[in-house]
């Protein structure tokens, strides 16, 4: 089946998978995994700015709160006190599975 990345993407479901990483089923068929590291440093608020550099604390690293908002963003509550929200779009946009990167014939094994 081909994916098609929509103009405006809309989740179909999200989930936490395990504790290191956010799951999110696209309406269009498409699947995404984000690891929460991923996730915390390119957090896009006015403090981050989308470019966490060095060590990131273990308490930035897990998650207190995960919920959509809407058809428009998702919001991450982090252990820490900090919050990020993601439009569809960015969140979207930060998908390194192997068809995002346009290396299809690469599975997510690498193989």
């Amino acid at each position: 089946m081909a994916l098609i990345k929509s103009k405006t993407p809309k989740i179909k479901g999200l989930h936490e998978v395990g504790r290191y990483a956010v799951g999110v089923q696209w309406v269009d068929g498409h699947d995404s995994i984000f690891p929460l590291e991923n996730l915390r440093r390119g957090c896009l608020c006015d403090a981050c700015k989308g470019n966490v550099n060095g060590d990131v604390p273990p308490a930035s690293l897990r998650m207190r709160q995960l919920s959509r908002l809407g058809e428009s963003a998702v919001f991450i509550g982090w252990v820490d006190g900090h919050e990020t929200i993601y439009t569809m779009p960015q969140l979207r946009s930060l998908c390194r599975c192997a068809y995002c990167v346009a290396e299809p014939e690469r599975p997510i094994t690498g193989g």
